[in-house]
């Protein structure tokens, strides 16, 4: 496994973060143009940003659970239940999001 560096744009200001894959893949999101700093984000885009981020969670807790059934085939039951633990620890806060979410629309 590699750690992969990904930019992440929001309105025009952009960070980086890294993300452990066996894979390289790209994920960016833009809002607009806009000026403002992170702690003064708008309502609009904390909304936007926390809609990205939970469909983003789905999607590792995806890629996740398919190691997990990659890990099963190879034998390797114990770390194949650790990581469907964190997919389901995953799920937990995606579903804290998703209602948080809701709760702003």
């Amino acid at each position: 496994m590699h750690v992969t560096n990904e930019d992440h744009s929001h309105c025009g200001c952009c960070h980086e973060h890294g993300h452990e894959h066996g894979h390289s893949h790209e994920h960016t999101h833009d809002h607009g143009h806009c000026e403002h700093a992170h702690s003064e984000q708008p309502k609009d885009e904390d909304t936007a940003v926390l809609a990205y981020m939970l469909d983003h969670n789905k999607h590792h807790a995806q890629e996740l659970a398919v190691i997990a059934k990659h890990l099963r085939e190879q034998g390797k039951e114990e770390a194949a239940a650790q990581v469907e633990r964190g997919v389901e620890d995953f799920e937990k806060g995606n579903m804290r999001l998703s209602i948080a979410l809701s709760l702003l629309q």
